[in-house]
């Protein structure tokens, strides 16, 4: 495809089309005039605007999962647009039009927001299906208008359409930036209404009628106010199961901060039924203290404590938390903090003796509530003189920090995620991969220890992955026997690892096995572990931990092998943490479909295959209905295989690279929705322009120094991620750019010139060659996420690539019209 939003076909002169050409031209006089470029572009930006606002409002109200669905939804509604063109190609105005898409958008808010969906009991509740297929309906209802709109425009111009196209790239391209904008300073829902002001205006622009700008300019008007203070019925409302949702429902809770950035909401509750002490030994004999609770995209709680490091109270109570260990052995250290949540670690760290700690606090917006509305609460912790604050991800700050630490400690700062909802199977995680526990690794002195603590699940996986992971970093820097190095041990719901860069010595053991019996943690692993001391506290039917640790420990890849849940460690690569699927996880799933509340029915990957099917179906329909409807008076014959391989390869191709550069750079540029942007700003620029060079350039030439560039790329990009991680974000967003635009402008020649010739050799097949390219794209959107989820975004490249090479093959048979 040429671009994310995927403009509608030209429908050109033919028997089928030649009186339709006619229709068009009342609703529109000049095709590439001023106001019918400036609507078309305010239509395509308010039409990316609207998707990456639809992702950020799905991830906080319901889950990853819907968030993904977004991207297959945008493809699948402008891909209709096209078949709809196809079978009725006259049109209601373009003013009309605009106003529909606006009109649209705030149906499918109000829909998703006022229309309560239950995840957790979809598997009974057939209902729930019900609802879930309308959400997906007005949620593509304003992708299929705007497709409509876009395809009018092309439609008119004819065989000059590469000009309306790249408008509509560019409009899309500025979308973007547009959207993280409104999301930032105005939230979630001052993006939707951008998206809908958007619209307005694309229809103030398009209508010639006096009374109706004046209407428009009313509408916009209060879209705009209601985007900046949205009346409280439509501010949005969060799933019942989400962590937020939950806390809110205490009788004195209250709701003191609700923050947007333009990757985040950010949300703070105060009540005095919260307490958050992850791994607490039992022995604890402590007051807990006054805290408030912080949720990040309604995920959580992470406790902003009352509490000063100073006091003796935070003496007492790091006593009895499991990362003290690592202190005890390490008095004095020079700490660092990895994803350090709101201060609790902190707290515990400076308490339990470190003399100097370094924070690397992922998202800005804690920072910000730490040291505006909550500073006094929480004792102005972030102004601490023993602090030293890097408002970067872990992986940029492992990075630019030395190696001069001796303790580093990946904070326990997500909240318990059960492994059967695998309601975050697809949600990327670069700290807890092997490359970044191997970079931790690498910044501890001689004597440093590493700590990392996980929840426990029964049965054993988000613990016995970190496990498997921190055992892999170990062999990778050639510790091919690292049981000296390690010790495990679990309290009532959370495992601590810690790892040394010395084997332990029988002091420190002694010193560790007097901190386990003084706060009953059960050792999993130690070098000299005794079986008499397994499973004396937290006692189970069988130590299932020690285990599966200890197998792990001797034959990793058996072991790993033969486990019901997928505990293969995470790279850069294939950075899903939460990925525990397995295909033999299936009869235990759907023997408990419906007896237990796990958000659609138990797996997210399950959840992809059913999208995976659903948009199959949605493209055999798309495909199949010009074919039969356009072809039964048999003025029409379709195009050969060579014409529908190489659209189709094109709408494979694009998404096939752009979901996993998405994913990529998230890496190189720190959150997902700056990637997401940067991404789709750079390649749908970047393809606009091409798009405009489309007739001077090449076709064959242009799709091989593609398939070349996109090799090189591959081949390069870790390399740059690697180099340039340390850059400051500007230099890093520079570089994202330089990397992508070269791909994205041949990106947008084949799609422009394949039209252009496919006008010229069967203009009939036109609306048939979309509605291929658009559903294939729809359908390889969700193949991009199965792919790199088992195989790793390097493979889903590759297969974006030879779908490239693929079109590359079938041009010479486009050229020659089969």
């Amino acid at each position: 495809m040429g671009s994310h939003v995927r403009p509608a076909p030209f429908i050109q002169k033919d028997s089928f089309a030649r009186i339709q050409v006619h229709e068009l031209e009342p609703t529109l006089h000049q095709p590439r005039s001023t106001s019918t470029t400036l609507g078309l572009g305010l239509i395509s930006a308010g039409t990316l605007a609207f998707e990456i606002g639809l992702t950020r409002l799905f991830a906080v109200q319901q889950f990853h999962h819907f968030a993904f669905m977004v991207i297959s939804l945008a493809v699948m509604g402008i891909a209709a647009s096209g078949v709809l063109l196809a079978l009725r190609p006259k049109h209601p105005p373009l003013s009309v039009l605009a106003f529909a898409y606006a009109l649209s958008i705030v149906l499918a808010y109000l829909t998703i927001n006022l229309l309560p969906f239950d995840s957790y009991s979809i598997a009974w509740d057939r209902r729930q299906i019900g609802i879930l297929i309308f959400y997906f309906f007005v949620a593509g209802l304003p992708f299929l208008l705007a497709g409509w709109t876009i395809g009018a425009c092309l439609t008119a111009a004819g065989r000059e359409a590469h000009l309306p196209y790249a408008a509509n790239l560019v409009g899309s391209a500025l979308g973007c930036p547009a959207a993280l904008a409104a999301l930032t300073f105005f939230g979630g829902e001052g993006a939707v209404a951008l998206a809908i002001s958007l619209g307005l205006l694309a229809a103030f622009v398009l209508t010639p009628r006096t009374p109706f700008r004046a209407i428009l300019v009313v509408l916009f008007a209060i879209t705009i106010w209601g985007g900046i203070d949205p009346p409280k019925t439509l501010t949005l409302r969060l799933s019942p199961y989400k962590p937020l949702s939950v806390t809110s429902l205490a009788p004195d809770a209250q709701t003191t901060v609700t923050r947007w950035s333009a990757s985040t909401r950010i949300d703070v509750v105060e009540s005095n039924s919260i307490h958050v002490l992850p791994g607490l030994s039992l022995n604890a004999k402590i007051e807990p203290p006054l805290q408030a609770a912080l949720f990040v995209d309604g995920d959580g709680p992470l406790p902003i404590n009352n509490l000063s490091p100073n006091e003796s109270k935070a003496k007492n109570l790091s006593a009895y938390m499991p990362a003290a260990l690592a202190f005890q052995l390490r008095p004095n250290a020079q700490a660092l903090l990895l994803q350090p949540g709101a201060g609790l670690d902190t707290i515990i760290a400076l308490a339990a003796g470190a003399s100097h700690v370094t924070l690397a606090i992922d998202e800005p917006l804690i920072q910000e509530i730490l040291t505006g509305p909550y500073a006094d609460f929480s004792y102005h912790l972030l102004d601490d003189p023993r602090l030293t604050v890097i408002s970067r991800p872990s992986r940029s700050v492992l990075h630019i920090v030395q190696p001069d630490y001796d303790v580093i400690q990946f904070a326990l700062s997500q909240s318990y995620r059960p492994v059967a909802s695998g309601a975050f199977s697809i949600t990327e995680d670069f700290s807890l991969t092997v490359e970044a526990i191997g970079e931790a690794y690498d910044q501890l002195t001689e004597k440093g220890l590493l700590v990392i603590t996980r929840w426990l699940g029964t049965p054993p996986s988000e613990s016995a992955r970190t496990w498997a992971t921190l055992l892999a970093a170990l062999r990778a820097h050639g510790i091919n026997d690292p049981a000296s190095y390690l010790v495990a041990y679990r309290g009532m719901r959370t495992a601590t690892m810690i790892a040394a860069k010395q084997p332990f010595s029988p002091t420190e053991l002694n010193s560790i096995r007097t901190f386990l019996q003084e706060n009953a943690f059960d050792p999993i692993h130690l070098p000299d572990l005794e079986p008499s001391e397994l499973n004396r506290y937290n006692q189970l039917p069988r130590d299932t931990y020690h285990e599966l640790f200890s197998s792990l420990l001797k034959d990793p890849s058996a072991t790993i092998d033969s486990y019901s849940f997928n505990l293969k460690p995470p790279t850069d690569d294939r950075p899903f943490f939460y990925h525990f699927f397995r295909w033999r996880q299936i009869p235990d799933i759907m023997a408990t479909l419906g007896l237990v509340w796990q958000p659609f029915g138990g797996s997210g990957y399950l959840v992809l295959l059913a999208l995976l099917g659903l948009m199959i179906l949605l493209s055999i329909l798309l495909i199949l209905s010009p074919l039969i409807i356009l072809g039964r008076g048999g003025s029409w014959s379709p195009p050969g295989w060579g014409t529908i391989g190489y659209f189709a390869c094109l709408g494979a191709g694009y998404l096939l690279i752009e979901i996993p550069l998405i994913q990529k750079l998230t890496l190189l540029l720190d959150r997902p929705a700056l990637a997401l942007a940067t991404v789709l700003f750079t390649l749908l620029l970047t393809s606009g322009i091409g798009s405009l060079l489309s007739t001077r350039l090449n076709l064959r030439t242009s799709l091989a120094i593609l398939v070349i560039l996109l090799g090189l790329t591959i081949i390069a990009l870790p390399w740059i991620i690697e180099l340039a991680l340390p850059w400051s974000l500007v230099a890093r967003l520079l570089m994202a750019v330089a990397v992508l635009s070269p791909c994205g402008l041949l990106m947008g020649v084949p799609f422009a010139t394949g039209l252009r010739r496919l006008e010229e050799r069967s203009p009939g097949s036109i609306p048939w060659a979309w509605a291929i390219n658009g559903s294939i794209s729809g359908v390889s959107g969700v193949l991009a996420a199965l792919i790199s989820l088992d195989a790793g975004f390097t493979v889903t490249l590759v297969v974006g690539t030879l779908a490239y090479l693929g079109a590359w093959s079938t041009a010479p048979k486009l050229t020659q019209g089969g």
